[in-house]
C-alpha cells in the first residue's frame, strides 16, 4: 500500500513540522488548512531540502511554477519601477506590455531560476524599448545610468516593490486553495492574465496532491499540533 511505497513519511514529517515551527514564531494562527497551505507556499518560495516524499513526484513541476511566478513578479516590480521613474511617457498599457512580454522572452530559458540573474540584459533591453517609446528625443548617457539604477535596485532579494507584489501574489495563491475567489491584486493589471495563469497550475498541483495524500497530511498534523498542545510553555 502507499504506507508501505512512502516508507514513514519522514521528510513530510519534516517539512510539516518545520512550517509549524515558522508561523508560530510569527505569530500566525496555525489550523489544519493553515499550515498545509503555508507547507505548499514554501515549495514556490524556497529550496524545502530534503524534499517531502509526497511532493517528489510533483517537485519539477513546482518548481517550474516558482519560475513561472518569479517572471510574473518581477515584470510587474519593473513596470512599477519604470512608471514610477521614468513618468507620464511610460505610463500607458501599450509600454507596460512590451516590458511584459520582453521580460518573459528573456526569462523563457530554463536554465534562469530567476530573473535577477540576467538584470543586465534586461536593463539593455529595456532602455532599447524606453528609447523607442520617448520619440520626442533621444535619452542620454545619464538618463540611461539612471534607468539602470533604478532597475539595479531590483537585483536584491529584498527589495521592497518585488516583495510587496510578491506576498500579495502569495497571498492571492493561498486564497484560491483555500476555495475563496479574489480579485487579482493590484500592481499586477498589465500582468492579471499571466498571474491567473500561474496560480491556476498551481492551485492544480496542489488540489491533486492534497486528494491523493490528504489524509497523511491530516494525520501527521493531528499529531503535531497534539504535540504542541502537550509540550509546556515557555515561561
Amino acid at each position: 500500500g502507499i504506507n508501505a511505497e512512502y516508507g514513514g513519511l519522514d521528510k513530510t514529517k519534516q517539512w510539516l513540522g518545520e512550517t509549524e515551527r515558522r508561523m508560530r514564531a510569527a505569530n500566525t494562527p496555525v489550523s489544519p488548512s493553515t499550515l498545509l497551505n503555508n507547507a505548499f507556499i514554501r515549495l514556490i518560495q524556497e529550496e524545502v531540502d530534503p524534499i517531502p516524499e509526497t511532493i517528489a513526484m510533483d517537485i519539477s513541476r513546482f518548481v517550474t511554477v516558482a519560475r513561472e511566478l518569479s517572471a510574473v513578479v518581477f515584470s510587474a516590480a519593473t513596470i512599477l519601477v519604470l512608471q514610477t521613474g521614468v513618468g507620464p511617457a511610460l505610463q500607458h498599457d501599450s509600454f507596460a506590455n512590451k516590458v511584459r512580454v520582453t521580460v518573459y522572452q528573456l526569462c523563457s530559458d530554463e536554465l534562469i531560476s530567476h530573473p535577477r540573474d540576467i538584470l543586465p540584459n534586461i536593463s539593455e533591453k529595456l532602455i532599447d524599448l524606453i528609447r523607442e517609446e520617448i520619440t520626442s528625443r533621444p535619452l542620454n548617457d545619464e538618463e540611461c545610468q539612471n534607468i539602470r539604477g533604478m532597475l539595479s535596485g531590483l537585483q536584491a532579494p529584498s527589495n521592497p516593490v518585488y516583495c510587496l507584489l510578491w506576498e500579495r501574489a502569495k497571498q492571492f495563491f493561498t486564497s484560491l486553495c483555500s476555495g475563496v475567489v479574489r480579485e487579482v491584486p493590484a500592481g499586477f493589471n498589465v500582468c492579471k492574465t499571466d498571474l491567473q495563469g500561474v496560480a491556476s497550475k498551481y492551485t492544480h498541483l496542489v488540489s491533486y496532491n492534497r486528494g491523493v495524500f490528504g489524509p497523511f497530511y491530516a494525520d501527521i498534523i493531528s499529531g503535531i499540533t497534539a504535540s504542541q498542545q502537550t509540550a509546556p510553555s515557555a515561561s
